[in-house]
């Protein structure tokens, strides 16, 4: 995913994607690993270099809103995939996309079961992880071809969960 965020007057072009369970995130050519871990609507953790970041994050107006220990700050971003009118682009790679936990933990919930078509960005199930319940959600639009975990059963990280052609 390609994003164009400006905060005050800096512009940046950031470029995120997935590498073993982790995003990759590149900002003006300059790369960084980081886990992220959402825990509840507006709210995450950003884990980077083994320090935790806790934030709230708001949409409004067309902003976003990051408050933090350091403060509020305010982003306009944009998604270079809405600018397109509804196409292939929004909804993901074509074919069979697997997903895998991030992280070890318990299902707790299961949103969606084989057969269903989905949205990108969708839950799909809810994954509890050191005592916070995580979302998992779709990486595209398409129809659940494999879920493969139920509520209650333990996973480890990198295990397989579902897949979406």
């Amino acid at each position: 995913m390609i994003l164009e965020i400006v905060c005050g007057k800096r512009e940046a072009k950031v470029e995120v994607s997935s590498v073993a369970g982790r995003r990759k995130v590149k900002i003006d050519g300059k790369e960084i690993l980081c886990d992220v871990v959402r825990l509840a609507p507006g709210r995450c953790l950003l884990i980077l270099d083994g320090r935790v970041y806790d934030h709230a994050v708001e949409f409004a107006d067309g902003k976003c809103f990051i408050v933090g220990r350091s403060g509020t700050h305010v982003l306009r971003v944009t998604d270079m995939r809405r600018l397109a009118p509804d196409t292939e682009a929004d909804v993901g790679n074509a074919g069979l996309q697997r997903v895998r936990a991030d992280m070890p933990g318990k299902v707790v919930r299961v949103l969606a079961q084989a057969g269903d078509r989905v949205s990108y960005d969708q839950p799909l199930l809810v994954l509890e992880a050191m005592k916070m319940q995580n979302e998992i959600r779709a990486p595209k639009s398409g129809v659940v071809r494999e879920l493969v975990v139920a509520s209650g059963q333990a996973v480890g990280a990198g295990e397989f969960l579902f897949s979406i052609e």
